[in-house]
């Protein structure tokens, strides 16, 4: 079966590791990779290639520059990457970045949507940049994986997946994290906060279905006590050496918006050299 995958690009480095950590992660793998570029006056100022000027000429060179840009890209990527299993689409859009993503998505239903953590209009070393927190935020039908710029490509051999239990994870939502863990033969460390003592009737329901959904993939559970969750992520996950983190993206509730209860991945923190895999959850 063949993995349809889209990977936006502003041509920064970040964007172009995440290319290449895809390419790595499905090597043994038929995909289909689209490579998308947009170049919207409507953009965060992200785009390099971004003109303010209305003037039709303008956005004409635009559009020439980008798809120069990504004819380029692709013979890159086709001189490093042999695969005859994976092959290339160039996508050029003169629209906002989230719009894009949006609409091709109808057209095509990814599988998963790759994004560098930030780009090139982002110089805080500590945080996501806007478009990766926007399209993670309305895109919701994917699962979506943010690759920082520092990461180097190892086959992930344990994936962290951090919940509190109070989210009723479908079979559907966790079937990716079940995929990868099984195309890299990795184990699945479910890490929780909560003590399972302190589990309510509904988060022990919810252990029990995560449980079943992980039949069929190593697995074990780990709890951490009185440290916040970013912290103890980052802490677990630099003595384990674990190669990916996720967590379920819960659409949030009013509650959720008051930061009641939901894991987001403001509240996970920033990962500079861990790969971040969200499950997105109705």
């Amino acid at each position: 079966m063949e993995n349809s995958i889209l990977i936006p690009t502003d041509f920064s480095n970040n964007s172009w590791n995440a290319i290449l950590y895809a390419i790595k992660l499905f090597e043994d793998r038929k995909c289909s990779f689209y490579i998308l570029h947009t170049y919207s006056k409507e953009t965060y100022g992200l785009d390099s290639l971004s003109l303010l000027d209305p003037d039709e000429a303008f956005n004409k060179m635009s559009a020439i520059k980008s798809k120069e840009k990504l004819r380029e890209l692709i013979a890159k990527i086709s001189h490093l990457n042999k695969n005859k299993n994976h092959k290339f689409h160039a996508v050029s859009e003169s629209i906002s970045l989230l719009s894009a993503v949006k609409n091709l998505n109808k057209k095509i239903q990814f599988d998963l949507i790759v994004l560098g953590a930030k780009g090139l209009a982002n110089k805080n070393e500590a945080s996501y940049g806007q478009h990766t927190l926007d399209i993670l935020k309305n895109v919701r039908e994917n699962p979506i994986l943010i690759v920082p710029g520092n990461v180097n490509f190892d086959q992930p051999k344990e994936i962290v997946l951090t919940t509190n239990f109070k989210t009723n994870i479908k079979k559907s939502e966790i079937k990716y994290l079940v995929q990868l863990a099984k195309l890299s033969n990795a184990s699945i460390q479910v890490l929780s906060m909560e003590q399972p003592n302190s589990l309510s009737f509904t988060q022990k329901r919810n252990k029990v279905q995560i449980r079943k959904q992980l039949k069929g993939v190593a697995h074990s559970f780990t709890t951490m006590r009185n440290v916040k969750i970013a912290t103890a992520v980052n802490c677990f996950v630099a003595i384990r050496h674990s190669n990916m983190i996720s967590y379920v993206d819960k659409k949030p509730s009013f509650w959720d918006r008051l930061n009641f209860g939901r894991i987001s991945l403001n509240n996970l923190g920033y990962y500079a050299d861990v790969p971040v895999l969200a499950i997105h959850s109705k």
